[in-house]
This record gives C-alpha cells, structure tokens and sequence, in this order.
C-alpha cells in the first residue's frame, strides 16, 4: 500500500506547536514508506478564520522543512487543497448521500433545536437530535426546498450498532450507534460540516493514515458511517494524547507561549523545537546497555528512518518548557561560528524592533559581529538574548544607568566615589601606556587592575567589577579582557572617561 497522509489544520489562529507535533508525526510517516504527504487547509468556519493564518502555516512548515508533496502553492493532482474552494464538491457528494438513504434533508428551525437541547439537559439526557426529519418523504422534502424552505443535510446513523477501530496509539475503541448523534453534514449556507469536508477529502485524496490529537476520537463514530457510506475502508488512525502543561490542564497560550511562530520570536532553533517535539509521545525504539543513557539528539533525517506508529506512546506527555530550553541551549552550542552569525543576523532582520542596533551591526560590519559573538556563544539559550549581551558593544552604556548599577551591585555600592575615581585614574594612565590591550596580554592587565586594587585597600574583585560596569553597562558580560580587546583601546579610554 502507498501510504498517503495529511496535515489537516484549521486557520482559526496561528499554527499551535501542537499541530507541529501531529504534522511532524505525519510527515514521518509518510517519508518513512516513500509515500506522500499532504498539506489541507480546512477553513470552513470563516467566523473564526484569522487573517494570515494560512500564510502562516504554510510558512512555519516550511521554516521547521517539513515540506508537503500536495497542497496550497505546490498543488497537484487533487486539488484545490483549501476546504472553502471545494464547496461544490461537498454539496454534490451530500445530496448523493440523501439519493442513496444515507442521509436526510432537516427543515428544523434553530429556535426549535435549541428549545430541545434544553429541555434534554434539563431531563440529564444526552444532546442529540431527535430525528424530527429523518423520514420525511423524500418528494415531500423536495417541494419544500423548492419552496424556498431553509435546511441542513444530516447524516442518517444506523440503529442498534457497533461501531469499531483499532486505532494505532488507543488500542480498539467502540462506539454503540444509537450513542451517536444524526451529524449535521451540510449547513444551511452551503459549507460543510468538519465532518462531511474531512471525510469527502480524505476518501478523494487517497489518504490512508490519519494522525490526529485524541480530542478528535469522538467523532470517529460518524466518520467511520460515512466512510461505510462512500463504500471505501476507513484509513489507519493514530489518535494522539493531548500535550499537558507542567502546571496542569491542556497547554494553554494563558500559561505560556503556543504560538509556533512566537517560539520562534523568542529565539528557538527550529531544529531544537523538532527534536523537542519528536519526544512528547514517541519512543525511539533503540536498545541500550545497561547504565546508558536513552538518545535524545535527533536530526528529522534520523527521526523519519526510526519513527513507526507502534512507538507512540497513550500517556499524555508534559510540555517541560525548561528541556525545551535546554534542547535550544545545545542546538545553539552545536553551531558553528559561521553558523551562529547566520542564525542570530535571520533572527534580528525577521523579530528584532531594534532598528539602531540593525544599523549598528551593518556599519560595524559582520567581522566585527563574529568576533563579539564568539565572546556569548557558549552562555546563549536564547537567539533572542543576544541584542542585549552584545548592545554595548556597539553603543555606550548611559552614565545615569552606570551610576545606578554602580551604587546597587554587592561589589561596588560600598565603594565611595573618589575610590572609583581613583580606579579610573589609575587603570587609564597603564592604558595609555599600551599600544593595544591585546599586546598588553591578559596577565599584564590582570596584574595592573590587582595592584590598583591593593593600592586603594579594596578588594580585587570591587575594581574588576567597577571596570567591567564602567565599560559595558552592565555586571554580567563576557570575559573583560577580552570585551576590551574586541572595544579596543581607544575605545576603552573613551568609555573610562
């Protein structure tokens, strides 16, 4: 069997790293078996649609290379592969469902089903419709929808039933048929149902895996009747347990971050926030002796030679922001320096407000850019913290904000201002001795800021931190010495005075 899947997303909001996770899984799949992988735009609910969520779904999967065979832009051979241009293709295999008796026209009136849903929840009954139309005389239907009546088309559920999957991730779940409500397949305006449109598309594309979260289980039942319906075998599916914060409950845009992009804004590698994603549900299905650790660095060329379906596991997994992190801080570590400049110039052109410190960074040119960079490589976790551990390389550090920094940090608040002074005085008149800090060497200059501090009766660490504050701003940076040499002496000196 040529195996066939689909990313099915809705464009009711920007792509949810959730749907990354069920679009990697898919994907995998798909590439594993040499089969193809399709990308379906299901945007039948225009009342919740957000401008730009297709663009941005499209653009996300292309910057994580999760690169679809069939879909929006790329086309092919089942197209269109957005659910509101297909509406006519809805609509004819809705009626061919009433024409065969698995489906029916409903004129029921929303005042009226609303009423009854109360008066069904106030008797602690299930919601369902209670088939009103279901066996309304066809011809008599018809008169009635020439007449200009309003209706729905609704699908008739068999009576007295089991309904069954073995599904790939859940083990065999049923269902009894008379549990199951008559579905809405076609609305009143025209547009399908998700139900109708997911069905009809996944029957005409030729899909033969679903992977989906495991909130869409309920809805299996009537998806296997109009399967049954169309005459085609259901495809194989893989339900997937929904992701959970670490404080509880579903992940939630209200504790954190869902965003895929805004991820990406706050400086992810996108091969971090993959490898990340492989692991909240599946198990790498490798051996291991006894006392080694279990593998966790995975490129998406080596998750797709391992990845099967039996590995993915039913437990709901925990989205631990903190290993994201971690993953991220590693990626990052593992770039070359050539790459890292790559990556941070990407981040800064495309999320970056800054626009002096983009000016900056372009006069300065890019050789100057490495050699600051080279200073933060190791500490970054974050693409997005670099603009603040490199900015006063490029700008001077504010004299009030030094002042503030000066009279609040441990080292040097029990300073007074003429020992501050005098650290100045001391270090810039061995500064102006050099002809650069490099020749200086670092002992040397280790030795100078040591003797001014045995000098004043303070301690060494008090005038190295009254330096590094007076230089760059701030009381953490990189390594002083080395901060200096890439300011260079002139510089320095300016910045002391």
């Amino acid at each position: 069997m040529k195996v066939k899947t689909r990313f099915a997303p809705s464009p009711t909001g920007f792509l949810h790293i959730g749907g990354v996770r069920t679009a990697l899984y898919s994907y995998a799949l798909a590439r594993k078996h040499n089969g193809k992988f399709i990308l379906r735009i299901e945007d039948t609910d225009k009342k919740r649609e957000v401008e730009g969520g297709v663009q941005n779904i499209i653009d996300m999967l292309n910057i994580l290379g999760l690169e679809y065979d069939e879909g929006p832009i790329v086309g092919g051979p089942n197209g269109p592969y957005i659910q509101s241009k297909r509406l006519k293709i809805y609509q004819k295999k809705a009626e061919k469902l009433v024409e065969d008796g698995k489906a029916y026209y409903c004129f029921c009136s929303e005042d009226r089903l609303e009423k009854l849903r109360k008066k069904q929840i106030k008797e602690k009954k299930q919601p369902m419709y209670d088939k009103k139309c279901r066996d309304l005389d066809p011809e008599e239907a018809r008169t009635r929808i020439e007449k200009g009546e309003e209706y729905v088309i609704r699908l008739k559920i068999p009576q007295n039933k089991t309904l069954s999957i073995d599904d790939a991730v859940m083990g065999h779940v049923e269902w009894n048929s008379n549990d199951v409500d008559d579905q809405v397949l076609l609305k009143s305006d025209g547009f399908p149902t998700y139900h109708l449109g997911v069905v009809v598309d996944d029957v005409l594309m030729g899909v033969t895996h679903i992977t989906r979260g495991i909130e869409w289980l309920a809805s299996v039942p009537k998806h296997l009747v109009l399967f049954d319906a169309f005459g085609i075998e259901p495809p194989v599916m893989a339900h997937m347990p929904v992701i959970l914060d670490p404080d509880g409950g579903k992940l939630s845009k209200r504790k954190g971050t869902v965003s895929t992009e805004e991820f990406l804004k706050e400086g992810y590698l996108p091969e971090a926030l993959l490898n990340f994603l492989m692991l909240l549900g599946w198990s790498a299905p490798l051996e291991r002796e006894y006392g080694e650790k279990e593998r966790e660095f995975f490129s998406l060329e080596d998750f797709v030679e391992l990845f099967s379906l039996e590995e993915l596991n039913k437990a709901s997994p925990v989205f631990n922001r903190d290993k994201l992190i971690w993953f991220n801080h590693k990626y990052i570590n593992n770039l070359s320096p050539d790459d890292f400049v790559i990556e941070y110039t990407k981040w800064l052109n495309k999320y970056s407000e800054d626009e002096n410190l983009k000016n900056e960074i372009i006069e300065k040119g890019p050789d100057y850019l490495e050699t600051i960079l080279e200073l933060v490589h190791e500490r970054v976790e974050l693409l997005s913290e670099i603009s603040d551990l490199i900015y006063n390389f490029y700008f001077k550090p504010e004299t009030k904000e030094i002042e503030k920094i000066l009279k609040e940090h441990k080292h040097t608040k029990k300073l007074k201002e003429k020992e501050i002074q005098k650290i100045i005085s001391e270090f810039s008149v061995e500064l102006n001795e050099q002809t650069s800090i490099k020749n200086w060497g670092h002992d040397n200059w280790e030795s100078c800021i040591r003797d001014i501090a045995k000098k004043l009766d303070i301690k060494a660490g008090q005038a190295f931190m009254t330096l590094r504050i007076l230089t760059l701003g701030s009381p953490i940076s990189p390594p002083l010495f080395e901060s200096m040499e890439v300011l260079g002496k002139d510089e320095v000196a300016e910045r002391l005075k």
